[in-house]
Order: C-alpha cells, then structure tokens, then sequence
C-alpha cells in the first residue's frame, strides 16, 4: 500500500512482508509489517529512476526498491511499535528528502499490525534477531547507513551490526541508541512469569503503570491516551513469551560497536535508568552522549523535535 503521511506529505509504502520462508524444524514463514518513508522511485518501467523490485521470500514486492543515496532503518523495543517513530520522521522529512535518503521501520513479530502467533519459540531472540538482519538485509544501502535502536532494540541493534560482514560493517556510517542500557536484565521483568491468563486480567494495570514511567508528568494527554491504546492491544501471552526469552547484548558486543555511535537518554527516564544509558555510552568505543531534559523513556514521541536536531547533527557529521 502507497500513500502519504502528515501535513508534510511524505511518501509511505506500506506491506506486510513474509520475511522468512518457513523452517525446516516447522516454523512457519515470518510476516512483518514494514514500513518505508521517502521512497519516491516510480513503478513506471520507461523512468530513468526504477530500480528492480527487491525479491522477498520468492516475493516481487513492488514498492520496495533498493535505497537511494542512503538507509535509515529504525528499531523498535520491547513488545512496542513503528508508530513510535513517525513523528520523528515528519520533523527528519526535509533533512531525508534533502540527502535523498529512505527510511525504514517494521513492527517485531507480534507486535503492531505483525503476525501474532501463540508460540514461545516464535518469539524466541534469535528468531527475533534473524528477523531483523533479514530486514536490514532487503533495506540497506550499498555504502551509507545509519540504524536507530530504541530500549530493547538497542541491543538488538548492537547484536546486528556484530553479525555483519566486515564489508556491511563498513557501510555503517553511524549508529543511534535511544534510551539503552548497560546491563540490560535478562529474562524481563519477574511478573511475566505469572501465567498469560493471569496477565490478561491484571493488563490494564499494567500499561497505567508503564505510562507513567516511561512517560514524563509533562507529557500532552493525548500522547499517553495514544501510548494506551497501543499497550492494551499487545496480547500478554506474546509480552510473556518475549520478555522470558530476552537476552541484552554483552560488555564484547557492545565493544563490538566500532563505527560513530550517538547515545541519547532521557533525563528523567524510569524504565531504564540515565545510569544506565551512561554506562552503554562508557563501553561504546567511539560513541558521545547526549541527555535530554524533561523527557523520561519515549524520548522520540515527547520531544521530537529536539531528538530530531541531534540525529540531524550526528548524521551530518557522520557523512563528512
């Protein structure tokens, strides 16, 4: 599906991939929905600027070409969802459209519009983490990308880029970490231990008590009524299942992280701790730090602005 987004009509292709075929131990294929941003490539096979459509899972996908002149791929955390991202993409737009990037982002197996199975293996992390280099695989650019990790999905993103090959490594320009943390715990939080059933009843509480941590008192209402929604559409069976399986990237794979790398916290985060975000940045090898006041864990929906003027900074910099 095509289309466009916000006031700045910024043009949106919008799919719901098979990701990977099915396995040979059963598993059936994955099915994502992805999302791209400023792809503004024609269909029209006489145009100078079509690019062959990208082949996914034996699939001619025709409103996924290769990038232009560069990749944004966006992760998400924890049982969230691409939405989180997209006003941030209208303030970056003029900046992308400028360089003549494409910006990438996808909703994590089971969560968002994702396929949503009733599999503890399904939301397994090393099938989450295939899934994410499966994506970066079909999006990145031959020479310049930059990926942007949010909580959870910072690890995931430092596990991606230790995958690479040093050819993709390369190709790397820089690296932004949303909200991350040095040591993560794995395993989540010990209530999901708690069977689904139980956590079906107890599901309203619980997303009250995550807005009010991961959001600061500030926050417009509208943004925490949005952020409602959002959490009590997750079906606790898949929190469950996902949070009893993750496993935050190590002190040797943050190490890993070679290539510019932008850490931002919220000061007044209460999911994970600025402390935290300070330590990440500490075992980062080439990596600076910003803070930003009067914001706590959804730094991306609650002040995006600023976020936006730092990233902007960054991939300038990154680019010289």
């Amino acid at each position: 599906m095509s289309g466009f987004m916000g006031d700045a009509k910024i043009p949106v292709n919008e799919v719901s991939l098979p990701i990977r075929p099915p396995s040979e131990d059963g598993e059936p294929e994955r099915l994502l929905r992805v999302k791209q941003y400023n792809n503004t490539i024609t269909t029209d096979a006489k145009s100078p600027t079509k690019q062959s459509a990208r082949r996914i899972s034996g699939t001619s996908i025709k409103s996924f070409f290769s990038p232009l002149n560069g990749s944004v791929l966006m992760v998400h955390g924890s049982c969230a969802s691409l939405e989180q991202y997209e006003k941030l993409v209208e303030i970056l737009y003029p900046f992308l459209k400028k360089k003549n990037f494409v910006a990438e982002a996808f909703d994590a197996f089971g969560c968002g519009k994702s396929a949503k199975p009733k599999r503890t293996k399904a939301y397994a992390e090393r099938e989450l983490q295939a899934d994410l280099a499966a994506i970066y695989e079909k999006v990145k650019h031959p020479t310049t990308n930059f990926i942007i990790g949010h909580s959870y999905g910072t690890s995931q993103v430092i596990k991606l880029i230790n995958e690479m090959s040093d050819e993709d490594k390369k190709a790397v320009k820089g690296v932004i970490l949303l909200s991350g943390a040095f040591p993560g715990t794995n395993g989540g939080h010990p209530i999901f231990i708690l069977p689904s059933m139980f956590l079906d009843l107890i599901q309203g509480f619980l997303s009250s008590q995550f807005r009010a941590a991961a959001y600061h008192p500030t926050a417009d209402p509208a943004l925490l009524e949005a952020a409602a929604d959002r959490s009590n559409a997750n079906p606790m069976y898949m929190c469950k299942y996902f949070y009893e399986q993750t496993k935050w990237a190590t002190y040797d794979e943050i190490q890993g992280v070679t290539c510019r790398t932008l850490v931002v916290h919220g000061e007044g985060d209460n999911i994970l701790s600025l402390d935290a975000g300070r330590r990440l940045h500490s075992a980062l090898p080439n990596a600076s730090f910003k803070v930003m006041p009067n914001v706590s864990h959804q730094l991306m929906e609650e002040d995006p602005e600023t976020l936006a003027n730092h990233i902007i900074e960054f991939m300038t910099e990154s680019l010289k």
